[in-house]
């Protein structure tokens, strides 16, 4: 009989099956809004408060997947509209350089302001290039809509730019564009929006607040009718998990993160 010790084998340098990212990340968002929107001069106040949860998990080394959810409640004096939105991202990163990737979402809008809805569909690119400490974005896609019951189509396109004056004070610009068509009306709508977010050092806080312009010319038969205008303040909280700052969370979490504003 043999009274050699048995020798467990070295688990340090066996092969994984599976290989998963520990670095998944994300955050849950409360926001409000207050503002003001003028119907061709008329104006009317308006209000909301909404909803989000966003999370991003690393595929392999370089591609990502982030999810998102949103519900929003807006109103308008006593008119009210809900959304509910989901999306998904697949895109490839380097963190010190750049991403691209592409996007999908399904919107339902319950409208009692507009004559939108009941659901969107859109698709999309979008990309980022990141500097030292500052990232530039942009986003393009379509969308099938109704409109007045009737099918219709979206042109929309955003461009953005987010300045890092620490790791954990960023500042956003944005710039949007949508075109809405269907068979006699075409609606143009134009947007500019900022945002300060600082997150606290010791607790994973961010608070937040904007400002955004909006701007929504109506045509029928090649005249102008309806024209809106319309601006508001926004601010909110959110709590994330998987990041250590604002920009480590932009880098290697979920990137695509624009702040939500009111939507007249």
């Amino acid at each position: 009989m043999s009274s050699d010790v048995p020798v467990p084998p070295n688990v340090e340098k066996a092969p994984l099956l599976l290989e998963f990212s520990p670095h998944f990340s994300g955050f849950v968002e409360v926001n409000s809004a207050l503002g003001k929107a003028h119907f061709d001069d008329d104006p009317a106040k308006t209000s909301g408060w909404g909803l989000r949860g966003v999370a991003n998990l690393p595929i392999g080394e370089r591609f990502n997947v982030q999810l998102d959810g949103r519900f929003e409640n807006l109103k308008l004096e006593d008119l009210a509209d809900q959304t509910i939105a989901f999306g998904a991202h697949t895109y490839y990163r380097k963190p010190d350089r750049f991403a691209l990737g592409l996007y999908g979402q399904y919107e339902r809008i319950t409208s009692e302001t507009l004559a939108l809805g009941p659901k969107e569909i859109a698709v999309g690119l979008e990309g980022a290039v990141f500097l030292s400490q500052s990232t530039v974005l942009g986003q393009i896609g379509v969308e099938a809509a109704q409109l007045e019951g009737e099918d219709a189509s979206k042109l929309n396109g955003l461009i953005g730019a987010r300045y890092y004056q620490t790791d954990n004070l960023r500042f956003d610009l944005d710039a949007g564009f949508e075109r809405l068509m269907n068979e006699d009306t075409v609606r143009k709508t134009y947007s500019v929006s900022m945002a300060a977010n600082y997150r606290l050092s010791s607790q994973p806080i961010t608070a937040f607040g904007g400002y955004r312009f909006r701007s929504s010319s109506p045509a029928t038969d090649d005249l102008p009718a309806g024209d809106t205008t319309s601006h508001g303040i926004m601010a909110g909280f959110r709590y994330h998990f998987g990041s250590t700052s604002l920009k480590d969370e932009e880098r290697n979490g979920p990137l695509w993160t624009a702040a939500p504003y009111l939507n007249y």
